[in-house]
């Protein structure tokens, strides 16, 4: 029987509180993310550097696991049970990065070799999440407010082609920095902006999907004329 071929997955999450939902409220990307995985209770790794491993968050992540139906697993960077990359996603089915400084969380994802691991996971077919942070992480440049008083462009790992402007609708200056971005010479398309509430499904590099918490959360796509990959 021929071997079945390797899909590579990504979702991508504006927010991490639209993944975290309160008890009361339907949790849409959170059943759309396990779905993926097209089996009963797949194993999903949390990646939580960018927050910088808060048991509050990965308390949180545990009981989602119950309410949704997966089984939870951590990488715990801060203090790891090991150093071997290999080893860091070993049975999972998913990924999902947190949100939170995405400085940090690339500083020590290189630093340990989680950056490899990622990538490596991604194309065995594991699916690759992440919110805020997690999501500037899989693409070429995203903007980030890791320095508080201001947004920043800053270079991800570019495990999907272009330039992602999460939380877009959540400060005015967020559109503008994208804006400013864009005339920059290192800007690559294609050009993603989502709003708090948008999660971006792509397969093989190329969007194949959008999922909303809420329906008046919005998205666009643009390109880069020179430089936009074709899907």
């Amino acid at each position: 029987m021929p071997a079945t071929p390797t899909v590579r997955q990504a979702f991508c999450i504006s927010d991490s509180l639209s993944l975290f939902v309160p008890e009361w409220e339907e949790p849409v990307l959170a059943r759309a993310l396990v779905a993926l995985a097209t089996k009963a209770s797949p194993a999903i790794c949390y990646v939580g550097a960018a927050k910088g491993d808060q048991p509050e968050r990965i308390l949180a992540f545990y009981q989602l696991a119950q309410r949704v139906g997966f089984t939870p697993r951590t990488l715990n960077l801060f203090t790891p049970t090991t150093d071997d990359p290999d080893a860091y996603f070993a049975g999972a089915d998913i990924i999902y990065v947190d949100g939170g400084s995405t400085r940090n969380l690339m500083v020590l994802l290189r630093e340990w070799g989680a950056d490899r691991a990622i990538r490596s996971a991604y194309d065995r077919g594991i699916v690759l999440a992440g919110a805020s942070a997690g999501a500037n992480m899989m693409f070429e440049w995203g903007l980030t407010d890791s320095v508080r008083t201001r947004i920043d462009p800053i270079a991800g790992l570019g495990i999907l082609p272009g330039t992602i402007g999460i939380h877009h609708d959540s400060h005015p200056r967020r559109p503008e920095a994208l804006a400013a971005f864009l005339d920059d010479p290192r800007a690559t398309g294609p050009v993603f902006t989502i709003d708090d509430g948008v999660a971006l499904h792509f397969v093989e590099g190329c969007h194949a999907g959008t999922r909303k918490r809420r329906e008046n959360a919005g998205w666009t796509w643009s390109k880069l004329p020179s430089r936009m990959r074709v899907c």
